[in-house]
């Protein structure tokens, strides 16, 4: 088994401002690590897809934070390995997508090819490599709603306040 990190993080921007109303407060950022490269986050945001450091996490104001650690088998962890390289590869093809924010914040199911949202992408990594199921499309969660979903999980095994 091995080990990746999910990190939610609470941005100040007027994005993440609408989704912490409208979903309920809490987190409005997603971000996944891995083992092997501790305090390395991926994710997109509204430049596309995205290394995230938890340094970077600080300087640009983030106060609250949360970690959730989930034990994945290792043809899984393969599986996001593969996928990420893709995502590094192709960096400058895939975009932020807000309209998908908007029909996730009304659970109608959107997709744009290679256009994502920070917990869609999180979400997409872990169901298109079998490390976890999930109850939805990956495109119906925002932050809290992938929040609950794994922290529910038997494969959840840590739990940290404020690691940023």
């Amino acid at each position: 088994m091995k080990e990746v990190t999910i990190l939610w993080t609470r941005y100040s921007d007027w994005i993440s401002s609408l989704v912490y109303h409208l979903a309920g407060s809490g987190y409005t950022h997603a971000s996944l690590g891995l083992e092997e490269e501790q305090g390395i986050y991926y994710s997109f945001n509204y430049r596309g897809f995205c290394v995230e450091t938890l340094k970077k996490h600080r300087r640009r104001g983030v106060r609250q934070s949360m970690s959730c650690v989930l034990q994945v088998p290792d043809e899984a962890y393969q599986r996001i390995l593969d996928q990420l390289e893709e995502f590094k590869l192709h960096r400058s093809e895939y975009r932020y997508t807000r309209l998908g924010v908007a029909f996730c914040l009304m659970q109608i199911p959107f997709l744009w090819r290679k256009h994502y949202f920070c917990s869609q992408f999180v979400a997409e990594l872990l169901k298109k490599a079998e490390a976890l199921p999930l109850a939805k499309r990956a495109e119906l969660y925002l932050p809290n709603q992938l929040w609950d979903e794994l922290t529910a999980s038997r494969q959840a095994v840590r739990l940290q306040r404020d690691p940023v």
